[in-house]
């Protein structure tokens, strides 16, 4: 075979003769196989286009009339490295060890702030690419580590991946409760990429929760190992729970069991139960863990969760609720009985009177049911039980006076007051709550009853539980009647005071926006709407300056405001 012959067919490529490689690729070779020195310089002087000659003379007469070529350059190239790159063909070219070696141009790159968010942008959607890992941590290297670490995608480069995990963590330190649900995902992304990311961020959370001694980093544990099951894996986070985490098989086997289920079996219990009670109990924080103990208080609090549960089965789950809600294995164990006594003694109560309520004011039941609101786990269960008697049973049916504000929504408002960290939650049950079809009801019975929903919205706002409350209401905007709306939106702006926060009015704007054409036209509602905007507007009202787009948006609520103020709705509950 003439081997010259795919030599020639690289000469004669358009413009082969700019091709930086080319007399070492093709020229050189084309020669050393037989191939004939004039036939190699004709052949490149025939393929010679001048592509590039005739863009820059392009750009040349372009950049004269004010158009900024580079911009257009660099930006048709962006597109196309987006649309068409290809990592396996990529790593293939770059990634041997001879041209590893010889990158020269890709330190160009690095230093050239558009050309790194380039490889920013690329890494994160192929993050399995070596060349792009590789290019992150040349990156890192070369100056630019702080950018490095603020990528949530997981790199296969150590050091990477080390510099993107600490930022992560250091992220999340001193969020409160809202601030730490928006901030996790990145996070979560971060070390649930694969297996051995998770692997990793396990051992490293468990390493530093044994020298800080801080729950925070057993928070961080769980929600990567619910996430995980989440996804489908229940063996990878069982394996490791035993095998890095030094977690009893059995009890991994029995949680395991539990969470596959939906609900505790008298065996899985009792094998947990006698773990706990042996002389070398394993750590608690085993059993301390969100979705088993809601599991554990649902069986105890909710009706035929659990049926038949026989009276021991009931005590042994009592008493491992109490252990892992209040045991706090670094302190000693002889100074935590009275307290560990106190939170079954309420448990234990709490279920024997919800066992016997009776009636609208939980006849027989308060005593117990306003003394286990004081104890953490206790009101979880309680949160539970309401949920459950108003979606799953006839109370509001029979019971439900528009005149009186419901016992369980003053439990509600209770709770959310004493248990700041239940306040989500507590939210969690009123949505559902709030969106549970009543079907028996008078139409503007029901119109109250949701109208006392809004009231608990409202009392979640007033204890600072804002925002998550607002993304609630804006989620449901179009769903419900917009006097439900207006009447939340009113009480949330006569509890607002300035300063505002950007993030505060851009809510409650994105909240009206939609049903504009309609709120504007209720008469009580415009001077509200009025007074919000002009406070808003006045100097240092707000604690940052007003996006445009934010801007622009309230100048379409006044704007839609205008051409119906003669032309009112007026709201009646």
């Amino acid at each position: 075979m003439d081997h010259s012959h795919n030599y020639a067919i690289k000469l004669t490529q358009q413009d082969a003769i700019l091709q930086p490689d080319i007399y070492t690729s093709a020229f050189e070779p084309f020669i050393a196989n037989g191939g004939a020195p004039m036939d190699a310089v004709s052949a490149l002087s025939e393929s010679y286009v001048g592509y590039p000659s005739m863009i820059k003379v392009t750009a040349d007469i372009t950049s004269s009339m004010g158009i900024d070529c580079q911009a257009i350059l660099r930006q048709t190239v962006k597109q196309k490295l987006m649309s068409k790159f290809d990592p396996k063909a990529i790593d293939q070219a770059l990634m041997n060890s001879q041209t590893r070696t010889s990158m020269d141009w890709l330190d160009g790159l690095i230093h050239d702030t558009e050309w790194r968010r380039m490889i920013y942008k690329l890494f994160d959607k192929w993050p399995h690419c070596e060349f792009l890992n590789f290019a992150i941590m040349k990156t890192a290297e070369g100056g630019y580590r702080h950018e490095v670490a603020q990528l949530r995608t997981a790199s296969s480069y150590v050091k990477v991946y080390n510099y993107i995990l600490n930022d992560a963590f250091t992220n999340l330190g001193g969020n409160d409760d809202i601030e730490f649900e928006e901030n996790l995902p990145s996070l979560l992304r971060v070390c649930l990429d694969q297996q051995h990311t998770y692997l990793y961020a396990q051992v490293l959370i468990q390493r530093l929760y044994k020298e800080f001694n801080d729950l925070s980093f057993l928070r961080l544990a769980k929600e990567l190992e619910k996430v995980a099951i989440a996804r489908g894996q229940h063996e990878l986070v069982y394996i490791i729970k035993s095998c890095a985490l030094n977690m009893p098989p059995n009890l991994a086997t029995a949680l395991k069991a539990i969470r596959s289920s939906g609900q505790p079996t008298p065996g899985d219990l009792m094998t947990i139960y006698n773990i706990y009670t042996s002389a070398n109990a394993p750590s608690v924080h085993f059993i301390q863990d969100y979705d088993f103990i809601e599991l554990m208080l649902r069986a105890l609090y909710v009706p035929d969760a659990v049926p038949n549960m026989k009276p021991e089965i009931v005590d042994k789950l009592i008493s491992l609720l109490a252990y892992a809600t209040a045991y706090n294995e670094s302190k000693p164990r002889e100074t935590q009985e009275d307290n560990l006594k106190k939170v079954g003694r309420a448990l234990r109560n709490l279920y024997k009177a919800l066992q016997k309520q009776t009636g609208a004011n939980f006849s027989g039941a308060m005593t117990d049911i306003v003394e286990g609101i004081q104890i953490p786990a206790a009101s979880m269960g309680i949160l539970l039980w309401i949920e459950y008697i108003s979606t799953k049973t006839q109370y509001y049916d029979t019971y439900y006076r528009t005149t009186e504000v419901p016992l369980p929504h003053l439990l509600l408002d209770e709770i959310a007051t004493v248990h700041p960290l239940q306040q989500h939650i507590v939210l969690q049950v009123i949505k559902r709550c709030f969106l549970h079809p009543y079907e028996n009801f008078a139409p503007e019975t029901l119109a109250a009853l949701q109208k006392q929903w809004i009231e608990r919205l409202v009392n979640l706002v007033e204890l600072n539980y804002a925002i998550p409350v607002l993304n609630f209401i804006q989620s449901v905007v179009l769903e419900i009647d917009y006097s439900l709306t207006v009447h939340f939106i009113t009480k949330v702006l006569e509890l607002a005071q300035a300063p505002f926060s950007v993030d505060f009015v851009e809510h409650i704007v994105d909240i009206l926006v939609p049903i504009a054409d309609t709120v504007v036209l209720v008469k009580s509602f415009e001077p509200i709407l009025q007074q919000f905007i002009s406070q808003v507007q006045e100097p240092g009202a707000m604690d940052d300056t007003l996006p445009d787009e934010l801007e622009k948006k309230m100048e379409v609520l006044l704007a839609k405001r205008k051409p119906h103020r003669n032309h009112y709705i007026r709201l009646s509950f």
